[in-house]
C-alpha cells in the first residue's frame, strides 16, 4: 500500500513554531507536575504540543501509518486529486496538533494551572468555564473552514474537504472523554453550549481567541459554527456513507489520545517511551531461523524442532498422503500439511485473507506459525506485529507457551491480554521500583509487544469500540498479521459483522488475516461487502479429502448414537453405560500413552447440576480411582490442578473420570480415551471429540452422544440449533460428524443469514452498516457483542496455594506470579504456613484500593495487578434477579457493594472440588448450566 500524499513527518516539520504565531506562547501552561515532582517546572503549552507531535510522528513511523492514512483518504471518493488529498492529510495531522489549543482559555489557566498571569482576564460568565476542548475545536474548525471556503480555488472536492474538517474536529471535542457517542453532529454543532447560551454571544466569545493565534477568519465563517443548516447541507451527505470516514475518525482519535497520553506521561513521570514493540528485520530473521533451522525447541526437555525437517525437504518433497494407520504415517501427514501451508503462503503472499482448515491432531497452531513466519520473512519488516486471537482464556494460555517456545521469543516479545494474566514485567526489574511498575503499565496499556495473544471479544472491541482506552490500540493493528482461531465459538447472528470488519480492515489497514479451525465456517460466503471483494486463500485447499478423511485422522474417534434419540434416559442408566464402556477399555494396551488396566473417561453435561447429581450416582460404583468435576464455577487454581493431574504421565496407569460442563470445550488441552456427551449443536459435539485421542495414538476411542438436558435453554437463540433441529436428521447428523462435513450445516446458516440481510423492513446488517457510515460510534459498538449475557462475579474468600503440582512429578506450577506476590507483600499479605494466600486479606486490599486515593497511574497499576489476583478467587454466573435473591443468603452485604458478590458463608454453598452447589439455590434454573 504505497503512500501518495505528503508524509506526516513532512507536514509536522513544515509547521512553524507555536511561539511564532501564538502571542505570549510561553505564558500558557498545559500541565502541572505531580506532587512528588515538585522540582519540575510547569509544562508550557508549546512544550506539550511539541512532545505530542513527536510521539505522533514516532507512532506513525513505527507502524507505517502514512500509507494507511493515504489509502483511507484516496478511498473517500473516486479520483481524488493530489492537492485535495494532501489537504485532507493536513486536516488529519492538524486535528492532533490543535487538540490543546483551547488551553489558552483564561479560566483553564487560572483554575487548572494556577496561572496568576490571567487572573485579571477571567470572564466571570464564560460560557465554556474552565474547559478547553470545545475552544480547541472551534479554533481548528474556523481556521480551516476559512481556508477551504475563502482561500482555496473551488473544485468538486470542496464538500469532501469540509466534511473531513467537520468530523475530524470530533477528536478534539472528545479527547478527554472516555467514549465516543452517536452524537457527533450534535457535539460538532456546539449544541450543548448553544442550549445554555445565546448562539451569537457564544460565537462572539469563542472568536476572541482567534486573534491570540493571529488567525484572521471571515465573519461569514464564524456564522457557520453551530449552524445546523450548514452542518446538514445536502452537499456533505454523500460523504457520510463510507467505512473509510469512520476509520479515519477513529484512527485519528486513536493517534491523538495515544500521543497525548505518552507525551503527558513523559512529562509527569520523566518516563520517555521509544520502544513500541514492533519487529525489526533482525528479529524476524532470528525468528525465521528458530523455526526453520534449530535442531531443538528445548534441548533440556528433549523437545525436537520437527519444522527443521519440513524446511529441509520442502524443495523436493513429493506428496505421499499415506492412508495406512500408523504413528509414522501420521507424522508424514503433519509434515505434508506443513509443507503445503508454506508453499501456498509463498505462492499467495500478496493476498490478505487466508483459511487454515486442519483436522484435530494436525498441529493447527504450528501451521499458523509457519504461515506467519513466511509472511514476516517475505515482507522484511513491513508487517511488524502479530496478534493471535482466541475465544477463551485457556486457549490463550496454552498457545502462549507454544508460540513462545516454537519461535524462541523472549518475555519482552510476547504478551497475553486477559484479566487473569495480570501485568507483565518488561526487562529487568528492581523490587519496589515504582518507575518499573509505570513502564510495565504503559507497555501493557499500549501492548508494546510484537506478539500479542488476546480474546475474540477484546480483538473485535478494538475494531469497533467507542471507548477511548480500547481505541488506543487501533493504530497498532495496521500492517500486522492476525490469526483468529475457533470463530465458530460465537452465535452466527454476528458472523456477518465479523466478516465485514475482517474484510474492511484487511484492505484499509493492510492486515493479513489467517482464520483457522477444525470446524471452520467459511465466512466469505456471507455477502456483506459487495465491491472489490478479495477471495480467501485456502492454505490447505483439499484438506477434507487429503487429511480430514484420511484414516489416520478420521479414525481418531468413533461416534456412538445408541443413546442419541432417547428421551427417557436416567442418570443411573447413564452411569452404568459409562462404567461398562470404561471397563471394556481397560484391556487395551497402547504403551505409555494408555497402559493396560487404565482408562480416562470424560462425561459432559449441559447443566452444571446434572454433573453434580451424576457425580453422586457414579461415585457409588467405586470403579474409578479419581473422579474430578470441572465446571464454570470451579476456581482457576483447581481447574489447573485437574488438568495438570490428567497430563502428568505418572497418573496414566489409573482409572480417571472427568465430569464436566461445556467449559472443557473451551480449548482445554487434555487427551481422554472415551467420551459421553449430552448432545447440543454439531460443532459443539465435535469440540468435545477434539478432547478424545487428541494425539491420534490410540485405537477404539469412542464418543457416545446422549440426550438428557434441554439444550434449547442455552442454544435456543443460536441459528445452528434451530437449523439442526428443523433440517438435519440423526443420520445426517452422524454423517457430518464422521465425515467432518460441517459445511453442510454452515451453508444452511449462510443462506438463511444472506436471505435475512436482503429483506426490507427488518433490522438486519444493512442497519448496522448504516450506523458505521453515519458515524454512530456508540451504536456500532453496542450492537455487536459476541457475548450478550450479564454476569454476577462471586468472590470466594478461601486460601489459595501459591503453587500447585505441575505436569511432571516434582515440578510446581505457580498460581501467583512474582509481580503479584511482590504487590501482596507491599500491602502486608504474606503466604501462611501452608504457602497459601488469604482471600479475605486480598479483598481487604481491594477495598482499601477503592477507599484510598492514589495518583492516577499508580491507581491504574494497582487496579490491573489486583484484577489478576482477584480473578483467582472469582467465578461468574449468569445474572438474574432470582439468582441474586438466593445468593444474598450467603453474602456480606457491605462488601458486595463494590463489583463482586462477596460470599461470606461460602462453605454452606461452595466447595473447591465441586464448585457451586445449585441445590442450595431454591427455584434456580439458570445456574444449572454454568
Amino acid at each position: 500500500m504505497p503512500s501518495c500524499f505528503k508524509s506526516v513527518h513532512e507536514i509536522l516539520h513544515s509547521l512553524p513554531a507555536l511561539n511564532s504565531y501564538l502571542l505570549n506562547a510561553g505564558n500558557y501552561y498545559a500541565h502541572l507536575p505531580k506532587n512528588e515532582n515538585g522540582n519540575i517546572p510547569k509544562e508550557t503549552l508549546e512544550q506539550h504540543v511539541v512532545l505530542v507531535n513527536c510521539y505522533f510522528d514516532m507512532l506513525v513511523s513505527a507502524h507505517y501509518l502514512d500509507s494507511i492514512i493515504d489509502g483511507l483518504i484516496s478511498a473517500l471518493t473516486a479520483n481524488i486529486d493530489v492537492d485535495s488529498g494532501n489537504y485532507i492529510k493536513q486536516l488529519f495531522v492538524y486535528a492532533i496538533v490543535f487538540h490543546d489549543f483551547g488551553k489558552i482559555n483564561e479560566r483553564f489557566q487560572v483554575d487548572k494551572m494556577g496561572n496568576k498571569l490571567y487572573e485579571q482576564n477571567i470572564f466571570s460568565n464564560s460560557p465554556i468555564g474552565s474547559s478547553h476542548s470545545s475552544l480547541g475545536a472551534f479554533i481548528y474548525l474556523t481556521r480551516h473552514l476559512n481556508e477551504i471556503i475563502t482561500q482555496k480555488k473551488p473544485n468538486p472536492f470542496h464538500p469532501l474537504l469540509i466534511t473531513c474538517c467537520i468530523y475530524l474536529s470530533y477528536s478534539i471535542f472528545k479527547h478527554h472523554s472516555n467514549k465516543l457517542s452517536d452524537d457527533s453532529i450534535y457535539t460538532i454543532g456546539f449544541a450543548e453550549l448553544s442550549a445554555r447560551n445565546n448562539i451569537e454571544d457564544l460565537r462572539g466569545f469563542l472568536s476572541t481567541y482567534l486573534a491570540k493565534y493571529q488567525y484572521q477568519v471571515e465573519p461569514q465563517i464564524i456564522q457557520l459554527i453551530g449552524n445546523d443548516k450548514f452542518l446538514n447541507h445536502p452537499l456533505f451527505k454523500p460523504y457520510l456513507n463510507s467505512f473509510e470516514l469512520y476509520a479515519i475518525c477513529r484512527l485519528n482519535f486513536s493517534l491523538l489520545t495515544a500521543a497525548d497520553y505518552l507525551a503527558t506521561n513523559e512529562y509527569m513521570n520523566a518516563l520517555p517511551i521509544d520502544d513500541f514493540g514492533v519487529l525489526t528485520k533482525e528479529q524476524i530473521n532470528k525468528l525465521y531461523n528458530n523455526v526453520s533451522q534449530r535442531e531443538w525447541i528445548n534441548e533440556e526437555a528433549q523437545k525436537k524442532n520437527y519444522n527443521k525437517a519440513v524446511y529441509d525437504e520442502i524443495g523436493n518433497h513429493q506428496c505421499q498422503n499415506p492412508s495406512e494407520k500408523s504413528g509414522a504415517n501420521l507424522n508424514i501427514l503433519r509434515k505434508e500439511m506443513a509443507i503445503e501451508v508454506i508453499r501456498n503462503t509463498r505462492m499467495h503472499y500478496q493476498n490478505n485473507l487466508f483459511f487454515i482448515e486442519a483436522p484435530t491432531g494436525g498441529g493447527k497452531t504450528n501451521l499458523s506459525i509457519l504461515a506467519t513466519v513466511e509472511l514476516l520473512k517475505i515482507f522484511e519488516g513491513k508487517y511488524n506485529k502479530v496478534f493471535y486471537v482466541f475465544p477463551f482464556t485457556t486457549l490463550i494460555t496454552q498457545t502462549y507457551a507454544a508460540v513462545k517456545e516454537i519461535l524462541g521469543l523472549t518475555e519482552g516479545e510476547i504478551i497475553e491480554l486477559h484479566s487473569k494474566a495480570g501485568m507483565k514485567e518488561h526487562g529487568e526489574q528492581e523490587d519496589d521500583n515504582y518507575g518499573d511498575d509505570k513502564l510495565n503499565y504503559i507497555n501493557h496499556l499500549f501492548v508494546n509487544y510484537p506478539f500479542c495473544l488476546l480474546s475474540h471479544i477484546r480483538f473485535f472491541d478494538i475494531l469497533k469500540t467507542n471507548e477511548k482506552e480500547a481505541n488506543y490500540l487501533l493504530h497498532r493493528l495496521a500492517n500486522s498479521i492476525v490469526i483468529i482461531d475457533e470463530l465458530q465459538s460465537y452465535n452466527p447472528a454476528h458472523w456477518d459483522k465479523v466478516i465485514y470488519f475482517i474484510r474492511q480492515y484487511a484492505v484499509k489497514f493492510n492486515i493479513k488475516f489467517i482464520l483457522m479451525s477444525a470446524t471452520l465456517p467459511k465466512l466469505d460466503k456471507l455477502q456483506v461487502v459487495k465491491q472489490d471483494v478479495e477471495d480467501f486463500i485456502y492454505l490447505l485447499p483439499d484438506a477434507k479429502k487429503q487429511y480430514f478423511n484420511n484414516p489416520n485422522f478420521s479414525g481418531r474417534v468413533r461416534f456412538n448414537f445408541d443413546l442419541f434419540d432417547r428421551t427417557d434416559l436416567a442418570l443411573e442408566e447413564l452411569a452404568e453405560k459409562v462404567v461398562e464402556a470404561s471397563k471394556e477399555y481397560l484391556s487395551y494396551d497402547f504403551g505409555q500413552v494408555k497402559p493396560v488396566d487404565s482408562v480416562y473417561t470424560i462425561v459432559e453435561f449441559i447443566y452444571k447440576q446434572s454433573s453434580a447429581d451424576f457425580y453422586n450416582i457414579i461415585d457409588e460404583h467405586k470403579f474409578f480411582d479419581e473422579i474430578f468435576v470441572l465446571s464454570g464455577t470451579i476456581l482457576e487454581h483447581r481447574r489447573k490442578d485437574i488438568i495438570n493431574y490428567l497430563k502428568n504421565p505418572a497418573n496414566r496407569k489409573r482409572k480417571i473420570l472427568l465430569i464436566t460442563t461445556q467449559v472443557v470445550e473451551a480449548g482445554v488441552d487434555i487427551d481422554m480415551d472415551l467420551g459421553f456427551k449430552d448432545r447440543s449443536i454439531i460443532d459443539s459435539d465435535e469440540q468435545l471429540a477434539g478432547r478424545i485421542n487428541r494425539n491420534v495414538n490410540k485405537e477404539y476411542c469412542t464418543l457416545y452422544l446422549f440426550n438428557y438436558n434441554k439444550e434449547s435453554v442455552i442454544y435456543g437463540k443460536d441459528q445452528r440449533f434451530k437449523i439442526t433441529r428443523e433440517q438435519i436428521k440423526a443420520e445426517e447428523y452422524r454423517r457430518i460428524l464422521e465425515q467432518k462435513d460441517f459445511d453442510t450445516l454452515y451453508d444452511k446458516i449462510f443462506n438463511a443469514r444472506n436471505e435475512w440481510n436482503y429483506k426490507e423492513m427488518v433490522e438486519n446488517f444493512s442497519d448496522y452498516e448504516t450506523a458505521i457510515q453515519r458515524l454512530r460510534f456508540r451504536s456500532v459498538h453496542e450492537k455487536f457483542k459476541l457475548i450478550e449475557q450479564k454476569n454476577i462475579s462471586c468472590f470466594i474468600p478461601l486460601d489459595i496455594p501459591i503453587s500447585i503440582d505441575g505436569t511432571v512429578v516434582g515440578v510446581k506450577e505457580t498460581i501467583f506470579s512474582a509481580i503479584e506476590l511482590n504487590f501482596l507483600k507491599r500491602n502486608g499479605i504474606h503466604p501462611n504456613e501452608n504457602d497459601e494466600i488469604s482471600g479475605r486479606a486480598v479483598f481487604d486490599v481491594y477495598l482499601s484500593s477503592i477507599h484510598n486515593k492514589f495518583e492516577f497511574t499508580q491507581q491504574q497499576i494497582r487496579r490491573k495487578v489486583l484484577q489478576s489476583i482477584m480473578s483467582k478467587y472469582v467465578f461468574s454466573i449468569f445474572a438474574s434477579n432470582k439468582i441474586e435473591n438466593e445468593l444474598i443468603h450467603f453474602y456480606d452485604k457491605d462488601k458486595s457493594e463494590y463489583g463482586y458478590m462477596y460470599l461470606e458463608r461460602w462453605k454452606d454453598i461452595y466447595s473447591i472440588e465441586q464448585g457451586l452447589d445449585a441445590r442450595k439455590l431454591i427455584g434456580i434454573e439458570e445456574s444449572q448450566f454454568l
